[in-house]
């Protein structure tokens, strides 16, 4: 009876031993770059391997600003009543140690439509605590839509991306966009 017992023992291990070293990686892990895709560019960022010194925040210097945007809509679709603006600007300071981002945006109703065109003025002011501001653009777009009535269709609308690309202005600077858009 002992060896009976002994033998089916035996054969259990047998038979769950492939079982047990089919669970061992026998192919080396492919080595990669860590980081995350950033959004707004379709740029990869790395992000900084955890010994590498990462920059102080405390150390970053703040602009301040204001950007207006002036939106001049020709209305050419016919019944639109509710027009929207929509302006936004941002900013990836410190790519180089896997960078931050800053987004702001302003949203207003048109003005009244007077002769075939509508206006809108957005104003963005801004704070950005950047490290590396004179290495850093900022992009601003915009978007309008425009319905009909309180159920909003038929709708339009039209953007553009970026609408203006430029260097982070040195502090307390007005930036003056403007573009003229059909509906």
């Amino acid at each position: 009876m002992k060896i009976t017992k002994l033998l089916l023992i035996c054969m259990c291990c047998l038979i769950v031993a492939p079982a047990v070293w089919g669970q061992a990686s026998k192919i080396p892990s492919k080595p990669g770059v860590l980081g995350f895709l950033d959004p707004n560019t379709g740029a990869f960022r790395p992000v900084p391997p955890a010994g590498e010194e990462s920059p102080d925040i405390a150390a970053a210097t703040t602009f301040t600003g204001t950007i207006t945007v002036v939106l001049t809509i020709t209305q050419k679709t016919a019944g639109l009543t509710n027009v929207i603006c929509s302006a936004e600007t941002f900013v990836l300071d410190s790519l180089a140690t896997g960078g931050r981002s800053y987004s702001e945006s302003d949203t207003v109703a048109a003005g009244p439509l007077v002769n075939g065109k509508r206006t809108c003025t957005l104003t963005i002011p801004y704070a950005w605590g950047l490290l590396t501001q004179a290495n850093d653009n900022m992009s601003t777009n915009y978007v309008v839509s425009g319905t009909t009535g309180t159920t909003g269709l038929p709708a339009r609308s039209s953007g553009l991306s970026p609408l203006d690309t430029r260097k982070v202005p040195a502090n307390g600077v007005l930036t003056n966009l403007a573009a003229n858009v059909t509906l």
